[in-house]
């Protein structure tokens, strides 16, 4: 009982951890242009994030927590069922906590529990429909139905299920997962065409960048040994064909990584499953070398996850804010509060800018906003720590 006490107690303090650091991250970012869409409710973007942050923000006023908090809400949620889905594929309640840290340590995590997206909410799903069928031994056919309807990101789960559905010969689920697949097809479809353009490294980069470079390189030989396995899970299935999904169509065009990423996260507990089994069949004598590239992947994950926190800190290392890795998430705010202050309550420019600028209480109209030097024009500076990190011009 008390073993067990201590484990929901390390549990409680992971969540709490991840959720304090987000809620600090999340008063440093601006509104981003494809967030803005989202929130603005663009045609093709009238979904579950654009309703949730406008509700939310309907709710708590129209400030940046208030968009943000549906997704850390889900984050919150996330976390606790990748602890239940880990705690009974692992072996031990401690591996379970092991992997909900990774989990919560992962950039694309971070990520996905701040931006305004529909990633979240595909997490939540697949979990949800990963620790069913782990539970009760069944497909919960309701459950399927029901996130047909939600986002065009599940079509990629029902191709999944086909290939699980033929592993175990199951032709109710086979022929179910194809009408259900047909039908979210038609109704969302996905952005397949383009001129044809190999994206393959690009692809691979931005994954790199959501795990962590050692971390991708595990997550491949993860799913190889898997590949090997004479028995293999149904979120193994649900992994490997979605990377083969993305590698395969970033061969011809641009993939939308944030579509598709999410179901990867289910590699967490086979990553964790098939580190901790091998380090535990050495004796001890023979661990040091096992756990040395662990050590090394940790300290990477753990730069990563820093160099997320500390973006805006960043700026000051940057001569041209541009080249900031992370820009198109900052500034708006900043450059909102600047016209504010002087009492500026319209401006035009640019149609990203623009739109990010409505959020923050900024209107069309009046003087034209520049990023660049104009003869005669107001100059709108933006500061960091006592340091100018960006300037815009007002004519």
């Amino acid at each position: 009982m008390e073993s067990q006490i201590r484990i929901y107690a390390w549990l409680g303090a992971i969540l709490l951890a991840s959720l304090g650091a987000l809620v600090w991250l999340l008063n440093t970012l601006s509104l981003s242009y494809d967030e803005a869409q989202i929130f603005f409710g663009i045609p093709e973007f009238a979904n579950f994030a654009h309703f949730s942050s406008n509700l939310s923000t309907k709710i708590f006023g129209q400030n940046d927590f208030a968009l943000r908090l549906p997704f850390l809400l889900l984050h919150f949620c996330n976390t606790l069922l990748m602890y239940a889905l880990c705690a009974n594929f692992l072996k031990r309640k401690s591996d379970a906590l092991f992997a909900t840290l990774l989990f919560c340590l992962l950039p694309g995590v971070n990520a996905i529990a701040l931006l305004v997206s529909n990633a979240g909410i595909v997490v939540f799903f697949t979990l949800l429909l990963c620790i069913i069928v782990q539970k009760l031994n069944k497909i919960p056919y309701f459950l399927l139905i029901m996130i047909t309807f939600i986002n065009a990101s599940f079509a990629l789960l029902f191709l999944a299920l086909m290939f699980y559905a033929i592993s175990k010969k199951d032709t109710k689920l086979l022929f179910s997962s194809l009408l259900l697949f047909g039908l979210n097809m038609y109704l969302f479809g996905l952005n397949i065409g383009g001129h044809p353009r190999g994206y393959f490294l690009d692809a691979n980069g931005h994954l790199m960048l959501i795990f962590s470079p050692l971390l991708y390189l595990y997550f491949l030989y993860t799913l190889y040994r898997y590949f090997n396995a004479k028995t293999k899970p149904l979120i193994w299935y649900i992994t490997f064909c979605a990377l083969m999904f993305i590698w395969l169509l970033s061969l011809r065009q641009r993939v939308q990584i944030e579509q598709f990423a999410p179901f990867l996260l289910l590699g967490i507990p086979l990553m964790s499953s098939l580190y901790l089994s091998g380090l535990r069949v050495r004796l001890p004598q023979f661990r040091a070398r096992y756990r040395i590239p662990f050590i090394a992947t940790f300290i990477v994950l753990l730069t990563g996850y820093a160099t997320l926190f500390l973006s805006k800190p960043l700026f000051i290392l940057f001569p041209n804010p541009n080249e900031h890795f992370a820009y198109r998430h900052f500034i708006a705010k900043d450059l909102a509060n600047a016209l504010h202050k002087q009492d500026i309550k319209s401006v035009k420019t640019n149609e990203d800018l623009q739109l990010r600028l409505q959020f923050y209480g900024i209107k069309k109209g009046g003087s034209t906003l520049y990023d660049s030097p104009k003869n005669d024009a107001k100059k709108i500076p933006i500061f960091y720590r006592d340091k100018t990190i960006a300037t815009f011009y007002l004519k």
